[in-house]
């Protein structure tokens, strides 16, 4: 198995890569929110990736191929834990995060300058793995070790030919990631410049590419085993 449980990760992943902006931007623009709700929903990615990452982290060199473990393992650990510091900040903080929609300006303002001074120091956490994220960019793109899917696995085996496709996907949607984090300390100083923008962009897409990627594995996979186990020949 080269990558192991790709796909549920993927899609925590991916996901937790377009809900972290869009609850970003709501705050930013002081829309009332139910912090209750996004505090249990990024402890169930958080969960999911500390849990899996962290498993995967320590058991990478039993895998058939144990560098792309490494790139896909330690990242999401640490994106896991940093969704369950996430989670119990608005929980715990919950009236300090709805004061930014519901109270009066000075409130808001306070409130705002609060939330800023917490996410000064995580930011540089944020940084920390964007720096992860690029090295990881770089080894993916100049050692191509992503390579493509087996041959036997429906829809993503008919490319098994052409490995820098997949490989160059990848690629793509990791520098995308490291693109946003790398840039996060300096938007938790000035939050209404581009580089916010820039960051809901960059891991909005890279989110939603990793998040349906990861979802059709499901299918895949399973077509895959089908294929291996009781000598099928599905291609779709």
């Amino acid at each position: 198995m080269m990558v192991l449980y790709n796909t549920l990760m993927g899609v925590a992943a991916g996901l937790a890569l377009i809900l972290v902006p869009l609850l970003g931007r709501k705050l930013y623009r002081r829309e009332r929110i139910a912090p209750e709700g996004w505090s249990l929903t990024f402890a169930v990615l958080g969960i999911i990736l500390t849990f899996l990452g962290g498993l995967m982290t320590v058991t990478w060199p039993l895998t058939a191929n144990p560098p792309i473990n490494i790139i896909f393992a330690e990242p999401t650990l640490v994106l896991g834990l940093l969704l369950l510091a996430g989670a119990w900040y608005l929980w715990r903080q919950r009236l300090v995060v709805m004061a930014l929609a519901t109270g009066t300006k000075h409130e808001a303002d306070e409130a705002q300058t609060t939330i800023a001074r917490v996410l000064s120091p995580v930011s540089w956490l944020v940084l920390a793995l964007g720096l992860m994220l690029l090295a990881c960019t770089l080894a993916i793109l100049r050692f191509g070790f992503v390579g493509g899917a087996p041959a036997e696995e429906p829809i993503s085996g008919l490319l098994h030919d052409k490995p820098w496709i997949e490989n160059t996907f990848f690629g793509v949607i990791y520098g995308l990631s490291a693109l946003g984090a790398l840039t996060m300390p300096f938007v938790v100083r000035r939050p209404a410049s581009k580089l916010a923008w820039l960051i809901g962009i960059s891991w909005t897409v890279a989110g939603v590419a990793f998040l349906l990627f990861s979802a059709m594995n499901y299918y895949t996979h399973v077509g895959l085993l089908v294929n291996l186990l009781e000598g099928k020949n599905f291609e779709f």
